[in-house]
């Protein structure tokens, strides 16, 4: 006990009472000079952050909205992409429709000349095939006579081979 009554915990009633003088002006002075600064810049310093805050969560809101923007174009941008897609296959549907179509009619026609063509050979192969028996059978008629036809009478008789050819055919 002895320590307590000599040591720094001794209890010097002077002593604390000018330490309490001094602690009261020192926080009377600091409430007029320093407290009203302190607490200012700690509002400050708080609204500052609580800017802070509504501005990143405005900066957010704009970037879902972008986002959200962003994703509504690039799936706009696809639905173009795949009506392009099938605007193109259907475009080259029809070009080749066009195209069959027009072969079809461009070798129709082919077919039909070439029938055509086939048929004039026919006729003049049959005209010189008449105009050959039509001699042949005046010669062969004239030997068989045994003299020349006169013109009259090898007129009538080419008319009546050319009927008797046209019913055989």
């Amino acid at each position: 006990m002895e320590v307590l009554k000599e040591g720094l915990l001794k209890v010097d009633p002077g002593l604390l009472l000018w330490t309490v003088i001094t602690f009261l002006v020192l926080l009377l002075i600091l409430w007029k000079a320093a407290w009203k600064p302190i607490v200012e810049a700690l509002d400050a310093r708080a609204e500052k952050v609580r800017g802070d805050i509504e501005s990143a969560e405005k900066n957010r809101l704009e970037t879902e909205r972008l986002l959200a923007q962003h994703r509504d174009m690039m799936g706009k941008s696809k639905e173009e992409a795949t009506q392009i897609i099938a605007e193109g296959r259907s475009d080259a549907e029809a070009l080749k429709n066009k195209m069959l179509e027009q072969a079809n009619g461009e070798a129709k026609d082919v077919i039909e000349r070439a029938k055509r063509e086939i048929s004039m050979a026919k006729d003049k192969a049959l005209s010189e095939l008449k105009s050959e028996v039509v001699a042949l059978s005046t010669e062969i008629a004239s030997k068989v006579i045994g003299k020349n036809l006169n013109p009259d009478d090898q007129k009538a008789f080419i008319e009546e081979a050319l009927t008797k050819i046209r019913t055989v055919q």
